[in-house]
């Protein structure tokens, strides 16, 4: 007989998300931002992510044998929210620049109790009945640990979890083997690496919890500088005698939600005035920008040294929304230490769904999960009910059997496609299901789509899907790229030939396709391949910035009438401007 094990998380930050499996596969993750239409949709429960993954099943909620949810709520009532007697709230006011938003009040409740009846009151809405003794709270940084492990493919793994923080904990080892996963060593608040590296996104004048992509993408434009490495070391520091890391609180506010991801006017003295939202970025900004950067990789390569260290095993896992730090993990990647790498590639809170329902599942006895090979697992839609969408558009279309040779084809003619193909994938990157797709040979293609679509900073940098045959003629690595997350540097004989998917440091976030995986996908790069001789496409996410990524025909049809796309293949149907 089946069973069903669900997994979610929402109400505590962003990325909420419900993931389902049958057994030991997982056939269901979709995160609520993509119903709701809100970025992110931070301190939403995920409904509406629930209902589609109990549709996707075909089944009710009473037929799910246990529910995990990824946060320890009783444990985070406990200890996390008392008042941290090290919290520099009085002494240290916030920079003038981010009073009138800082000093928000936020509610801090995040209450086991609270959680169960608003999950009852919302799942009665859909029609479900909810039994709250099926539910259990986990800690946040083993659900994380068990994405990454379970999806893994290792049967041993160290595995290193670092971000803002889960409960009170910022970064975790673990030991996996097998089915059981041991927790070696934890941080606590305040030494977040997420909260640190977020303070400087929002310094440089980026959003934090969303943008700290920008601080990476802009870092590469930096220059190395002994000034600010000194001065950043005054807020984020290496012991090597002791071990250990730290982050000064004199510089940061940290401990409960309406505290986390601030600077203090210590650190504005430091590093002077914060850069306004519609501010020209200078020399310094860029500098810091990669100096920040830089400092995280030392920590994060001076962690996972330790970590291997104390496992002696060489597999290596990483998840946390620290985890998302492409640049990050490819230099994790190349540790003599490191035999193999493998990224959840929902390290953020979205994942952490998926995690919880593992965990329920090992603890009702489930093993052997498989190993993660795509991402898609979200909405589909057929033929027919794309069509009924665009009818009600009133726009013209035409239907294409051969979809991917007609795709080809205005691709290698310069066109910019919108490209919804299959079931959604999930995580922060559009993988072939919900892509924008371009040329990459052509030289101002990444100008042209940031400016004419995105909408968005003109440097930054757009991601390559290469084929799986094709993937080691250019990039030298042994390491598996399905997933977008891991930054390699691509051979310098084809950097010029595909700037427009290559980034200012030379390196590239690829994607590598597999027929097994996404056969249309691997089929519209084999047709252009036949045209232009290069099996590579420029890949980007169907959104524009601000929005969370299509899900429907619908959504799709909007985007595409709104932005500078030139053909939107939905399917097997076709509109052009």
């Amino acid at each position: 007989m089946d069973k069903y094990y669900l997994g979610i998380f929402g109400a505590r930050g962003p990325n909420p998300a419900a993931a389902l499996l049958k057994n030991n596969k997982l056939i269901a993750l979709a995160e609520e931002e993509r119903f709701i239409r809100i970025k992110n949709a931070p301190s939403y429960l995920p409904i509406n992510s629930i209902k589609y993954c109990l549709k996707q099943a075909k089944i009710k909620l009473s037929k799910v044998k246990a529910i995990g949810f990824a946060w320890k709520c009783p444990q985070y009532k406990k200890n996390v929210v008392k008042k941290n007697k090290d919290e520099p709230r009085n002494d240290n006011k916030i920079s003038n620049y981010y009073n009138e938003i800082y000093n928000k009040k936020l509610s801090l409740d995040f209450d086991d109790v609270i959680i169960k009846e608003n999950l009852k009151f919302l799942l009665k809405k859909i029609g479900e009945n909810f039994d709250d003794k099926k539910l259990k709270f986990l800690e946040h940084h083993k659900c994380h640990a068990a994405s990454a492990f379970y999806c893994s493919g290792f049967k041993k793994a160290s595995i290193l979890i670092m971000d803002g923080s889960g409960e009170d904990i910022c970064t975790s080892f673990w030991k996996g083997n097998q089915n059981k996963l041991e927790k070696l060593e934890e941080f606590k608040l305040p030494h977040s690496l997420g909260g640190f590296y977020s303070s400087f996104t929002e310094f440089l004048g980026f959003k934090s919890d969303s943008e700290e992509g920008k601080l990476m993408g802009l870092a590469p434009y930096g220059s190395y500088s002994k000034d600010l490495q000194k001065k950043i070391n005054k807020v984020l520091s290496i012991d090597y005698n002791s071990e250990k890391y730290s982050i000064n609180s004199k510089y940061r506010f940290h401990g409960k939600r309406s505290q986390n991801i601030k600077f203090t006017d210590n650190f504005c003295k430091i590093f002077g005035n914060p850069r306004l939202k519609n501010e020209k970025l200078t020399k310094y900004h860029r500098d810091l920008a990669f100096n920040v950067q830089f400092k995280l990789e030392e920590v994060s390569l001076f962690l996972a040294k330790k970590l291997i260290k104390k496992t002696k095993i060489k597999n290596l896992c990483i998840a946390g929304g620290v985890g998302m730090n492409c640049k990050m993990n490819g230099q994790l990647s190349l540790m003599k230490e490191v035999d193999n790498i493998f990224i959840q590639p929902a390290s953020s809170d979205n994942g952490t769904s998926l995690g919880a329902a593992q965990i329920v599942a090992v603890n009702d006895g489930v093993k052997n999960f498989n190993s993660l090979s795509h991402a898609y697992y979200g909405p589909e839609f057929n033929n027919k009910e794309i069509l009924k969408a665009i009818k009600e558009t009133k726009l013209k279309y035409e239907f294409k059997k051969n979809i991917s040779t007609f795709a080809a084809k205005e691709i290698f003619s310069g066109k910019i496609i919108g490209w919804f193909q299959g079931r959604a994938e999930f995580g922060a990157r559009s993988l072939g299901g919900r892509s924008i797709l371009a040329n990459p040979l052509i030289k101002n293609m990444k100008n042209k789509i940031n400016l004419e679509v995105k909408h968005r900073e003109n440097w930054r940098p757009f991601c390559p899907s290469i084929l799986s045959d094709d993937f080691k003629k250019f990039f030298d690595t042994k390491d598996k790229c399905e997933f977008m997350i891991l930054a390699k540097k691509i051979k310098k004989e084809f950097r010029n030939k595909l700037s427009s998917v290559v980034h200012r440091d030379g390196s590239a976030r690829p994607q590598c396709v597999y027929k097994e995986t996404n056969n249309r996908y691997y089929s519209l790069l084999k047709e252009f391949k036949r045209k232009s001789g290069y099996p590579i496409l420029l890949n980007t996410s169907f959104n524009i910035q601000g929005e969370p990524i299509v899900n429907s025909p619908i959504e799709a049809i909007r985007c595409f009438s709104g932005t500078g796309i030139d053909t939107l293949i939905i399917g097997n149907y076709v509109l052009s401007k």
